[in-house]
């Protein structure tokens, strides 16, 4: 039974995925039949087009490539922008877990909570506070006006705070009895401790921020700002193929980045588990 429940759960995840690649190899006219038929309330075209299709082109690939200059600028925005706000998110909750973890003072589980409550606010509540404040810092149409907010993102202080807690208090009472300042406690003890925490928040802060849309469409209306979501979701509908290889192609960078990591990933978690 379970591995029946597993076999439904991987169907249902990994069917986009591949609806979307095979979509990608199809030509432009045959994915707009396709699409129509599914509109008439006809599947007669579904599995035959998207499991067997009849003919395979790279013609979206190529345009895509060579011949659309536009989509390589919000490929540059996205990972420039999500390379910005991981690194900043690193500068601002790494020194923050540690705090939390050092001071000592009564209500700090209430500040740490409510620390924490700002992870899970949606867009919707700080959208109108971040928009006046980015207004008067005269960051709106910038691309600071999605970075600035996102560094600011509280996920790497709820992930890396418990792997700062497993740390002996006799190491941390040894180092200070051989004269080890606040700074190198920090940098020579709690950054080691810590390592697989912080490649955590890394790769999930990353994924994050690749696929975030939501920053760009308020903030930004310059469309040479835009980042690749909002890039692809502004795309015309009649050219459905590429798409499909804008998905594609967007997609290549966090899987890459899942697969690579995920030995260290899954070691980290069941460590941050126990």
């Amino acid at each position: 039974m379970k591995k029946v429940v597993v076999l439904f759960i991987l169907f249902i995840s990994l069917y986009p995925i591949c609806f979307i690649l095979i979509g990608s190899f199809i030509g432009n006219f045959e994915v707009k039949t396709y699409l129509s038929a599914l509109n008439d309330g006809s599947k007669s075209h579904d599995y035959q087009l998207f499991i067997f299709p009849k003919y395979l082109t790279l013609s979206a690939y190529v345009a895509l490539l060579l011949d659309t200059p536009s989509f390589f600028v919000a490929f540059w925005n996205s990972f420039k922008s999500t390379i910005l706000i991981t690194v900043g998110q690193l500068l601002v909750n790494l020194p923050a877990a540690w705090w939390f973890y050092r001071v000592t003072f009564k209500g700090k589980n209430i500040i740490f909570n409510l620390y924490i409550l700002l992870m899970v606010l949606p867009f919707v509540v700080l959208m109108v506070p971040q928009y006046m404040i980015l207004k008067q810092m005269q960051l709106l149409d910038t691309l600071g006006a999605v970075i600035l907010p996102g560094i600011f993102y509280t996920l790497a202080v709820f992930i890396i705070t418990p792997y700062f807690r497993d740390i002996p208090k006799s190491v941390i009472e040894y180092a200070v009895l051989e004269g080890a300042n606040e700074w190198q406690l920090f940098t020579k003890i709690g950054l080691p401790f810590a390592t697989k925490g912080i490649m955590i928040a890394i790769v999930l802060n990353f994924i994050d921020y690749w696929g975030s849309f939501e920053s760009t469409m308020t903030y930004i209306k310059n469309k040479s700002l835009w980042n690749l979501p909002m890039y692809i979701m502004m795309l015309k509908v009649d050219n459905m193929t590429l798409i499909f290889v804008s998905v594609v192609v967007a997609m290549v960078v966090p899987i890459a980045i899942l697969y690579s990591c995920r030995e260290f990933l899954i070691g980290g978690l069941t460590i941050a588990d126990k």
